[in-house]
């Protein structure tokens, strides 16, 4: 049998279990509500899309929204087109793609030499890493990224096999989609790997003067793409959308507005990603040593290392940007499995198993015990699972890639299951958005304090943005609409010496509320602290 069959036949004897890593994760994706604020403002962003019409440029609440590019927007749209506008639409999707990820990644594990057992171990260490499966049924745009990470290695692939028209369309199509999947930040996974391509291509080396103008040429296709959407929604929003743009685009690199952090947060957060692979996989000294030797260690060695070094040094960070390097460690582990001397031994992984089973029992009380309604004991019973997970490692599931991954999935999904159910009433904002569609249908005078984020546009079905004012607004917003209602998502910016008059559980408060207030109480108080004074 050749090579190509062999694949063709390891791929069909993984088609069913590839299946039951779907269905493992599907819960998930039924079950979810929109997580505040990211998915819910994400959700927002294609409502608007999906009921106004307009798919040129994205809006949340109204307003031009200028941090993300649209594809993930057109995405869910275009799914709700189809089949109705609810929100397993979008995690369908999302799974969907990182289903792809998968295959995309198991192929180009036998592009670089990998035997068909090696590539699909190398499939099968990438789904059951932890970074991998909580993201797989997110509503956000790095598994989109990711996806078109994978397609852009491939197309340099097909350079280094000397397909230049090939390589070069492929190339320049996941740039663009890379683009208008998450913007420039594409061009960082791809570039190193593409640049430093003498290091692990032949061709590259005998042919720079043809290599180099074959990603110049790459690059621009996928500029224009890219180019094909920008430049009219520009035209189209003008100034007050693509200034913001590119105010971000320069801005992030040194003085993040958003997820600060100093350049070493990364480094104890890596290991985490890789579970439970770092605590199973054993490999001796000698296969790590020349794990990066050669054409493959090479190629890996190019594709992670620069653009992590580059997001240490970047200001904003966030662990799911980390997420489209999680299939370079996965084709390395994969490597160390096929040397002599590698296994897995699951022990640690099941003692993990374990102890996640006693968190699950212990979360309802303790969601109970922050939030204040009452614990729901059910969800105690989804640590059976955990339960037959750590039996399972140590006696049957634990000595293959596969058994480990599908056993590491059932247990993350029984996890995440638990967690969601369990802080449910905290992390749901339906009942809170259909307060807000009530009082705007009734017309009456309402405020959000502080920008929401389009909480309540996805989650309340809006069809009209809700207005927001600025917290040292709060009093002469009261004064002009003594008969309004104002709705507090922190403590910060609660009024002084007013109760509210509704509160729910909300995780994101300082003080685990959202509260609704009357103006005129708001009024009243501040004319008893002004007496007091």
């Amino acid at each position: 049998m050749n090579g190509t069959a062999s694949n063709q036949a390891r791929g069909l004897q993984s088609s069913p279990w590839l299946a039951l890593w779907f269905v493992l994760l599907l819960p998930l994706a039924v079950l979810f509500p929109p997580i505040p604020i990211d998915e819910t403002r994400y959700l927002t962003a294609a409502w608007e899309m999906f009921n106004s019409g307009q798919w040129l440029v994205p809006t949340v609440n109204g307003a031009w929204y200028s941090d993300k590019s649209p594809l993930l927007f057109w995405l869910i749209a275009g799914g709700w087109k189809i089949v109705g506008v609810h929100t397993w639409v979008a995690r369908i999707e999302a799974l969907i793609v990182a289903l792809g990820m998968l295959l995309t990644l198991r192929r180009l594990a036998a592009r670089l030499g990998m035997d068909a057992r090696g590539a699909d171990t190398a499939m099968w260490v990438l789904a059951g890493c932890l970074g991998f499966t909580v993201f797989s049924t997110a509503i956000m745009f790095d598994l989109l990224l990711s996806l078109c990470v994978l397609g852009a290695l491939h197309a340099l692939l097909d350079l280094d096999a000397g397909r230049w028209t090939r390589g070069i369309g492929w190339l320049g199509l996941m740039i663009g989609l890379g683009i208008l999947a998450k913007g420039p930040v594409m061009l960082l996974h791809v570039v190193a790997v593409a640049v430093l391509a003498p290091l692990w291509s032949g061709t590259a080396r005998a042919h720079k003067a043809r290599w180099y103008p074959a990603l110049l040429a790459g690059l621009l296709i996928g500029i224009a793409i890219a180019l094909c959407w920008l430049l009219p929604a520009a035209w189209y929003a003008g100034p007050t959308y693509w200034q913001p743009l590119v105010d971000k685009v320069t801005g992030r690199i040194a003085h993040s507005f958003a997820h600060g952090r100093p350049w070493w947060w990364y480094l104890p957060l890596v290991p985490v990603l890789l579970l439970p692979w770092l605590l199973a996989l054993r490999a001796p000294g000698a296969a790590w040593a020349g794990l990066w030797r050669g054409h493959f260690g090479s190629f890996l060695w190019c594709w992670w290392v620069v653009p992590f070094v580059a997001f240490c040094a970047i200001s904003g960070k966030q662990i799911h940007y980390l997420l489209p390097l999680l299939p370079a460690w996965a084709l390395a582990g994969a490597w160390l499995l096929q040397q002599t001397g590698a296994r897995l031994r699951p022990l640690l992984f099941g003692v993990l198993a374990l102890l996640i089973g006693i968190g699950i029992v212990a979360l309802p009380w303790l969601a109970a015990r922050q939030f204040g309604y009452p614990p729901q004991r059910a969800i105690a019973g989804l640590a059976l699972v955990a339960l037959i997970i750590a039996i399972g490692v140590w006696r049957l599931w634990g000595r293959d890639a596969r058994g480990l991954a599908l056993s590491a999935t059932a247990l993350v999904s029984a996890a995440m299951l638990a967690g969601t159910l369990a802080y449910l009433p905290a992390l749901d904002v339906r009942p809170e958005a259909a307060f807000v569609k009530r009082a705007l249908e009734s017309h009456e005078a309402i405020a959000y304090v502080s920008w929401h984020n389009g909480l309540f546009g996805y989650t309340g079905r809006l069809h009209q943005p809700v207005p927001w004012i600025p917290p040292g607004d709060v009093l002469a917003w009261c004064r002009a609409h003594p008969h309004g209602i104002l709705i507090t998502g922190d403590s910060h910016d609660e009024p002084r010496g007013a109760e509210p008059y509704r509160t729910w559980p909300y995780f994101l408060s300082g003080n685990r509320r959202m509260a609704v207030w009357h103006a005129s109480d708001v009024i009243a108080a501040d004319r008893i602290s002004q007496k007091h004074f």
